[in-house]
């Protein structure tokens, strides 16, 4: 701890012309068979005056959300939209309510914001319509599995300088490659930003039964179903001797 805090106050010298300068506490996550979820903590220093913002997001992958409709007394698949490149984890820290944070045209294409993170960064203007729909419909699914945070976590200040966040992270979170991303905002304008790779990876007996299942699936399968063969045979044959 005494080691952190001393890098914050080198950070914070005056001789580090950067408006903004952070890092994490651990730049790897491992998930194992007893996991139960992690926090780590960002500290840094803004030589700057603006709003702090922290962004967590994680391995990008694609996903369908489709909409069902009754259609002659069943519920079928109508309409569906496909989104592209989202975060498969995504959380946030503010240094203040991030509603009273000015936004500006940077923040749709930074992926700045819940359901911004859900546009692939490409969009300029908000979803509406069945897209807006869908957007929302995607990102309670999303924090339903706790993938998504629901609000903001803060940003807290040592002094004018030095700030800190704490961001917690799922049992489930998906393993890959995260970004820890932080800004430096005054009026909605961009006046630092920094970003820090995050590498969360599965270890032990979890590790492997997850690559055999990718990397070799159909042996993974036959595997599968000969082991759940022999246990219900092995059962069986146990309540038979009783």
């Amino acid at each position: 701890m005494m080691r952190m805090f001393a890098l914050l106050l080198l950070l914070a010298a005056p001789g580090f012309a950067k408006p903004l300068v952070a890092d994490i506490s651990s730049h790897e996550i491992t998930i194992h068979t007893s996991f139960e979820g992690a926090e780590l903590m960002l500290f840094g220093a803004r030589n700057a005056a603006g709003d702090i913002v922290v962004v967590i997001r994680g391995p990008a992958r694609d996903a369908i959300v489709r909409r069902k409709e009754r259609v002659a007394g069943m519920w079928v698949n109508r309409t569906e939209e496909a989104f592209y490149n989202v975060p498969g984890f995504y959380a946030m820290a503010a240094s203040r309510d991030y509603d009273e944070i000015t936004k500006s045209v940077y923040f749709r294409p930074l992926g700045i914001g819940f359901e911004e993170a859900l546009t692939g960064g490409g969009l300029m203007e908000k979803p509406s319509g069945q897209r807006g729909l869908f957007t929302r419909a995607l990102l309670r699914d999303l924090r339903g599995k706790r993938l998504y945070a629901t609000l903001p976590s803060q940003v807290s200040f040592i002094g004018e300088t030095l700030f800190k966040a704490i961001v917690p992270f799922p049992d489930n979170m998906p393993r890959g490659d995260y970004t820890a991303e932080v800004y430096l905002f005054r009026d909605g304008e961009v006046v630092g930003m920094q970003t820090t790779p995050i590498h969360v990876y599965k270890s032990g007996f979890d590790a492997f039964v997850y690559e055999q299942a990718h990397q070799h699936p159909l042996g993974y399968g036959v595997v599968a179903v000969l082991l759940a063969a022999f246990a219900g045979w092995a059962v069986s044959a146990l309540f038979e001797r009783i």
